[in-house]
């Protein structure tokens, strides 16, 4: 049985791999995250690589492969983290049939969802070199910004929205978001820079325990001049940007007119 299960989508450059170490490093107990799983198949089975090697973290010793087969123990805290996918491919009909023999049953099941603004993520991805095709790639973004809008509700009712923007610079909201998830808050590795996929697109881990400095909030920059970049971005963008996050597109950057 876990006492707490998070389920966490964003796409990739979000924030996901910062946010996911500071949640383990708030809670206590025994503490399992399996990393980048592919939707509808058992996490044990899909997950990828961290940078240690395995595609998993404890903070003891476990028998994965048994875990893997099914086999499940106490546990306080699971996560499963998923990038990149349409939130009907995450939280799919396959992981509800097969919930309690893929990952054991749990007392308090999260469905989160993280989103960073699109300008400074796209940057990001793009620095990165995330190769998903453009019309796919906005079309999971506005997907994520109208579902965190409550404009639909494609998510378990037990869902919770985390805005990266605000989580990086904002620790009242940090606190908020602990004590939602019920878990002591201490904003350990809140400084932290996940070596995973390379830490940070433009900084890599140079800011690992400083990861405040980080522009992060000035990414769009890099690519201000680039037409191809602004063109990427249309008025449902701008307009679900300035819902979420008080952000309007910055002027330097003409979007495309759809």
């Amino acid at each position: 049985m876990n006492a707490l299960e998070i389920q966490m989508l964003g796409m990739s450059r979000s924030g996901n791999h910062a946010i996911a170490d500071w949640i383990y490093a708030q809670a206590e107990g025994s503490r399992l995250l399996l990393n980048c799983a592919e939707g509808g198949t058992n996490p044990f089975l899909s997950c990828r690589p961290l940078s240690e090697g395995n595609g998993w973290r404890a903070d003891r010793p476990f028998d994965f492969e048994a875990a893997r087969h099914g086999q499940h123990h106490d546990r306080d805290l699971l996560m499963h983290t998923y990038e990149d996918s349409w939130i009907s491919h995450v939280f799919s009909n396959e992981l509800r049939e097969h919930h309690d023999t893929w990952l054991g049953g749990s007392r308090r099941k999260v469905a989160m969802l993280v989103l960073r603004d699109p300008f400074n993520l796209f940057a990001s991805r793009r620095k990165m070199g995330c190769g998903l095709p453009p019309d796919i790639a906005r079309g999971i973004w506005k997907q994520h910004a109208r579902e965190a809008l409550g404009a639909t509700r494609y998510l378990p009712a037990n869902k919770l929205v985390v805005l990266y923007n605000a989580w990086k610079d904002d620790r009242s909201y940090r606190e908020r978001i602990a004590q939602e998830l019920g878990l002591r808050f201490s904003d350990e590795a809140v400084d932290r820079v996940p070596v995973c996929g390379g830490g940070s697109s433009f900084d890599g881990t140079e800011f690992d325990g400083n990861a405040a400095a980080m522009a992060t909030g000035r990414r769009w920059v890099h690519f201000a001049q680039d037409e191809r970049f602004s063109r990427f971005f249309d008025r449902e963008m701008a307009s679900l940007s300035e819902q979420l996050f008080d952000m309007a597109p910055p002027p330097a950057l003409q979007l495309a007119q759809a």
